[in-house]
């Protein structure tokens, strides 16, 4: 396995557990979690953090522990997944902050993952020349 796939396993091993944990923390308190005052959700269309937290928990924590299994066992597949997952965890940020209305440090440290997670695995996808040969069956 080389370096860009040791990266992209544990980036999608960190933000899985982190995504797990806080889903965790919507859905066990879907009122407060974590702190998190419901006034936040405002100008959502959202009452509660119940498909937030489930949103959070399912596609973000538990997508990204799977994905990062792919990637350690099955490189194409892994790779494109974490394409995928990395575009899914850049677009929930910017959802957030436009919902929110609001940045604060941790939705741009999140940002900045998922386009480090979506740049690595189309740069792995590029260099192993998979890219190629997917476009080419596409095509055809």
């Amino acid at each position: 396995m080389n370096r860009i796939r040791k990266t992209l396993f544990i980036l999608h091993s960190i933000v899985g557990i982190g995504g797990m944990a806080g889903g965790y923390g919507c859905l066990s308190d879907i009122y407060n979690p974590l702190g998190a005052p419901l006034s936040l959700l405002e100008n959502s269309p959202f009452t509660s953090y119940f498909i937030p937290g489930l949103f959070l928990f399912g596609l973000i924590g538990l997508g990204n522990i799977v994905c990062s299994i792919l990637v350690w066992r099955y490189s194409i597949v892994g790779t494109l997944a974490s394409f995928a997952l990395g575009f899914a965890l850049s677009a929930w940020i910017v959802i957030q902050c436009v919902i929110l209305q609001d940045i604060v440090a941790l939705h741009i440290i999140f940002l900045v993952v998922g386009l480090v997670q979506t740049g690595l695995s189309l740069w792995q996808l590029i260099q192993s020349g998979d890219l190629a040969y997917l476009l080419r069956e596409l095509i055809n």
